[in-house]
């Protein structure tokens, strides 16, 4: 089978790139061919199809300038991308896929490219990897409070701009708003064949907003653990490992840490956040910010840890770091939302604490620092884990059962028409 996945970004940051270009290799493995479009940039992996890949765009430096024009800009571009649009058809007719499969595609890329699959008469496949169909906000979160939100429904998307939910900005928040009604209007769920969920919460929330459940396909993510469990000692350091910002907890975290000032604590990743970049200068004396770092070294600090530490305050999906972490033999402390719950489980694979909660944060720090022996059975619990449940072998006989499904059904009654999409 011939496999187009698409995903904004076409070099290895973050957990939905991580995930694409795992997939692309675990599925090359299985006999498929793949092929990528993407946005063009710098950093990119060279591929053979880069010269149709999207022109490059830099929305933070368009939104910093806060001019009508580049305002604009960024509406024309982020909603629908007649270039996108042009470019993946071009590429369907090079590359003759038999499905295409979406990752992270918002803004960037845009659903554009959804509806030139269709025009093409190829079943489409979606990863979700946040909460972006359901929340113009992406996360569920209203950013000034940092309160949980789901006030927006399909078709009704004004409470994200009377609760300024994006930036704390009437116009962040209203653009966001215009690309929901946008896509909503346009029939985009409608597009889709198959969206699969790493996490149940999501599936859940996805059927919960709407979304038809036979369309909703619950397919962990995955990670090939050896087999062996690493050899390791006891570990000396709690690991935090992903984008230094507020929906991660880091601020939870850095509370937590003067209440356990035995605890040598490392923060790795990067950090755009003026806000935590702040408290980066003032760090307390057992917390040490590393900055981003390379997969190896990642890799080899976790061979160290005696617990990854994730404390996020939003509905986390699955986190690759998780599985990264259970492959090396060690627990995560994380917070009790979103689809953690469904990866640590409580006193087996870790500690679930309290969303926010810096004391019960503290307190599950100070546990597994006393107590080794419980932390290395915790380990050897997640290696199991993540060996018997999340396999790259596991993963695409259901991802492709998943494609060979969506090719043998009907197309979904689109309103499209060669040339043109009409808004519905």
């Amino acid at each position: 089978m011939r496999i187009l996945i698409a995903n904004t970004r076409h070099f290895k940051q973050g957990g939905d790139s991580t995930y694409t270009f795992g997939l692309a290799d675990a599925l090359r493995a299985a006999g498929h061919e793949v092929g990528f479009f993407a946005m063009a940039g710098d950093r990119n992996e060279p591929d053979p199809n880069s010269d149709l890949f999207v022109s490059h765009i830099d929305f933070r430096e368009l939104n910093q300038r806060k001019t009508l024009s580049s305002g604009v800009q960024v509406l024309r571009r982020s909603i629908f991308s007649s270039e996108a649009e042009e470019k993946v058809t071009r590429l369907i007719d090079r590359f003759k896929p038999d499905v295409v499969h979406l990752q992270n595609i918002h803004a960037h890329l845009t659903p554009s490219i959804v509806f030139a699959a269709r025009r093409s008469g190829l079943p489409v496949v979606w990863t979700m990897h946040d909460y972006k169909l359901m929340c113009p906000n992406s996360h569920f979160r209203i950013d000034t409070t940092g309160a949980l939100c789901e006030s927006c429904r399909p078709g009704n998307y004004l409470p994200a701009v009377s609760k300024k939910c994006k930036k704390g900005s009437l116009l962040a928040s209203g653009m966001a708003a215009v690309e929901a009604y946008a896509h909503w209007a346009r029939g985009l769920r409608r597009q889709v064949d198959c969206y699969i969920s790493p996490s149940r919460f999501l599936a859940d929330k996805l059927i919960e907003h709407g979304w038809p459940a036979e369309s909703v396909r619950h397919v962990p993510n995955f990670l090939d653990a050896p087999a062996d469990l690493p050899r390791r000692g006891a570990g000396r350091h709690f690991l935090f490992v992903g984008k230094l910002e507020e929906l991660k907890g880091i601020g939870t975290l850095l509370d937590a840490a003067p209440k356990v000032p035995q605890c040598d604590i490392l923060l790795v990743g990067g950090c755009d956040d003026p806000a935590v970049r702040s408290r980066l200068e003032h760090l307390p004396a057992n917390v040490r910010y590393m900055g981003a770092k390379t997969r190896s070294e990642i890799t080899a600090l976790l061979a160290d840890a005696r617990a990854l530490v994730m404390p996020s305050i939003w509905y986390e999906n699955q986190p690759m770091v998780i599985l990264e972490a259970f492959a090396a033999g060690v627990p995560v402390i994380g917070s009790r939302i979103g689809g953690l719950p469904e990866l640590i489980a409580d006193g087996s694979r870790g500690t679930l604490v309290e969303a926010g909660n810096a004391r019960e944060l503290a307190s599950a720090i100070a546990r597994l620092d006393g107590d080794a022996g419980l932390a290395a059975e915790m380990g050897r619990a997640s290696h199991q884990y993540v060996i018997r449940h999340h396999s790259a072998a596991a993963h695409v006989a259901s991802v492709t059962a998943i494609y060979h499904s969506a090719r043998s059904v009907d197309a979904p009654q689109a309103a499209v028409t060669q040339g043109q999409t009409s808004w519905i």
